[in-house]
């Protein structure tokens, strides 16, 4: 299989946070990223061998990047840095992308075998709480990394208060894709998959049991389902809610504040949407023309991981080239883009953020960290109205990817969200 190939089996026993809790009730399969060199050089081959293109008034112009998408300066650069190992030193990326556990599992859903990959701090104490993050698109578990190794640094496996868990989405990085005889796979398919995984191991397998989930992006949506279907979660915190009804939501007496973020919104829902519906209605060719060359997969990617971002949070070029590099390895970017021919599509779209259908159940704790420069930012009053909102933070700085641009802040917000919730879980029992 494509997607777990370059994935070598390990003695969990033997890393630090590596060890699967006791209540497992299925073997978890421990193991870490081992890319062969002969696979590095071929990419490397094929990023030398790619022809950029002109300069062209649109890549050329100041103040293009913020208009027409990357400067053709930038992609030289990164193209360059790519394609020598000594600039781009995969080795030491590795050994980063190691520093965590991984882990493989097997699960069945719809008479189908799914394997999903995760990276995990587990905790050795018996009280410890579970804490299941969800990425989206064009993300991976590699935005976690920061906050992972944060917790790493605070924390022994004796002393962590949290099982911290990176699901990777199907079809992203090591984790199988979508079928390929269902057209009708969707992110409510992907909450129950992960229901089955976190029961596997113990935290979903009867409604005593308790968990957190968070989400951003398609993740956000995820953690709405796993909300909605399983009782074991008593908590949901979310830096993303887009796809609302917002024509007939009112924007009268708005906050300063919240004005600014629709104007944001406004802007991108103008000129940063197109490539969602190229996802969702060409996404077979667009998997064909960005499969064919890695240096057209970086311009595709690497504009949203900067557009996308605060630009005081930009990620660097070394870490842009991580995630096209993981990308290409696992072929991700064909398996990864099903969930938009549902949420772009006219026809038969799933229920998202503003359906009733995926409000946070009343009762359970629901949380939100507001980012400035998200990319679809909406009022509070707006999110008020996919559930219970009984917690929310303003952050003065962060992009789409706050996890990766803001380990810290993030990390911050989702332990206090957890004291929330648990206390609100006790009082409601």
């Amino acid at each position: 299989m494509v997607s777990s190939q370059f994935l070598r089996a390990i003695e969990s026993s033997n890393q630090p946070f590596g060890r699967v809790p006791e209540a497992a009730k299925v073997k978890q399969h421990s193991c870490e990223l081992d890319v062969p060199p002969s696979t590095l050089t071929e990419l490397r081959s094929l990023v030398n061998a790619a022809e950029l293109g002109p300069e062209t008034c649109e890549n050329v112009w100041p103040g293009a990047a913020s208009k027409y998408g990357l400067t053709h300066s930038w992609m030289k650069e990164a193209v360059q840095n790519w394609g020598d190992e000594t600039l781009f030193n995969w080795s030491e990326i590795q050994n980063s992308i190691n520093s965590v556990p991984h882990f493989t599992t097997t699960v069945e859903h719809c008479n189908r075998s799914y394997t999903v990959h995760y990276t995990a701090l587990f905790s050795e104490r018996s009280d410890a709480i579970p804490i299941v993050n969800i990425h989206g698109w064009p993300g991976c578990f590699l935005e976690f990394l920061g906050i992972m190794n944060k917790l790493q640094s605070e924390h022994t496996p004796s002393t962590l208060p949290y099982h911290f868990i990176v699901l990777s989405m199907p079809g992203y990085t090591f984790s199988s894709g979508p079928p390929l005889e269902r057209e009708d796979f969707n992110v409510y398919d992907v909450s129950r998959i992960f229901q089955s995984v976190l029961a596997q191991l113990g935290f979903s397998d009867s409604p005593d049991k308790k968990y957190i989930v968070a989400g951003g992006d398609i993740g956000s949506r995820v953690a709405r389902g796993l909300a909605v279907l399983d009782p074991a979660c008593a908590g949901v915190h979310l830096n993303f809610c887009a796809d609302l009804p917002m024509l007939s939501y009112s924007r009268e007496n708005l906050s300063d504040h919240d004005r600014r973020r629709l104007q944001r919104l406004d802007e991108f829902m103008r000129e940063g949407i197109g490539y969602g519906m190229m996802h969702a209605t060409r996404p077979a060719t667009l998997g064909f023309v960005l499969s064919s060359s890695p240096v057209a997969l970086l311009a595709w990617l690497a504009e949203k991981y900067i557009s996308w971002a605060d630009e005081d949070t930009t990620p660097s070029t070394e870490t842009i080239l991580t995630f096209v590099t993981l990308y290409w390895l696992t072929q991700t970017l064909p398996r990864s883009i099903y969930p938009y021919r549902s949420d772009f599509a006219p026809s038969e779209r799933v229920p998202s953020h503003g359906h009733p259908a995926w409000n946070i159940p009343a009762g359970k704790a629901f949380g939100y960290s507001d980012f400035p420069n998200e990319i679809q930012p909406v009022p509070k009053e707006w999110v008020e109205k996919t559930g219970r909102l009984s917690w929310y933070n303003v952050h003065d700085k962060g992009g789409h990817f706050a996890a990766l641009e803001r380990p810290e802040a993030v990390l911050l917000d989702l332990k206090n969200f957890v004291d929330h919730a648990l206390d609100k879980d006790r009082q409601r029992a």
